[in-house]
């Protein structure tokens, strides 16, 4: 992986989505975890970053306990950019798997112990209205497709690398040197299964959202792709220049 570069790309869609104009009003405050589940999709990108953070701060005892203890989840059977081609193909997708939604493990009362590095899925989960258990978030059709399509480019970024699960994504990437201290602390055929639950992330097909969508979306797709990393352009970048 040539994960440097790539973590800056992955910055600057974080940046520039938190900057974009069309954000909705959200009701999330700090404390409120209802949506925090264990039905959360990341990159190796994303985990490699987590990992990382974990380590530089002393904390891989902790997240060795947390993945040693994790049960499977169930991964969808499709990235976001193989349900993308499907649809754009007008092909049947069929039913994903059922999503696991009781609560992350790497929450403590109710705080993320990651939030600095939290995935793309975690920073895009939000929803105009208080969340209850059992109920789910309100969203405007827009902001989804808007997430979508950050989805897609990250996936896109992280093409040929792992894509899953979270608590399958983190342990698939234990056999990484600078992560053998986390490793050292979970059964070692945990990462090997992990592996074989993961998918790959391929490259973008087209992207999903709808012709009505064009001035809001659309323009947040226009400043993701002609922002600047190194002063080049992240367009040229996520095409191999």
């Amino acid at each position: 992986m040539k994960t440097a570069r790539q973590l800056k790309v992955l910055h600057q869609f974080y940046t520039i989505f938190n900057a974009w104009g069309d954000q909705p009003v959200t009701a999330c405050t700090a404390g409120c975890s209802t949506c925090c589940s264990r039905n959360v999709t990341i990159t190796a990108l994303e985990g490699v970053e987590i990992l990382r953070w974990v380590v530089s701060r002393g904390r891989s005892p902790w997240l060795a306990r947390v993945l040693a203890n994790s049960e499977p989840v169930p991964t969808p059977r499709l990235t976001t950019n193989e349900f993308a081609a499907a649809c754009l193909a007008g092909r049947e997708v069929g039913e994903q798997e059922e999503a696991d939604l009781s609560p992350c493990p790497l929450l403590e009362r109710g705080y993320c112990q990651i939030y600095p590095v939290r995935p793309l899925a975690c920073r895009l989960f939000i929803s105009s209205r208080s969340c209850q258990t059992g109920q789910a978030a309100q969203l405007p059709e827009y902001y989804l497709s808007a997430a979508t399509i950050l989805n897609q480019l990250t996936e896109h970024l992280g093409q040929g690398e792992y894509w899953g699960n979270m608590l399958d994504v983190l342990p698939a990437l234990l056999d990484i040197r600078e992560f053998a201290e986390i490793a050292a602390g979970i059964d070692p055929l945990k990462p090997i299964q992990a592996r074989l639950r993961t998918r790959r992330a391929i490259p973008i097909p087209g992207f999903l959202f709808l012709e009505r969508e064009e001035k809001t979306v659309g323009g947040l797709l226009t400043a993701l792709l002609d922002g600047e990393v190194d002063g080049q352009r992240i367009a040229d970048i996520l095409n191999g220049r």
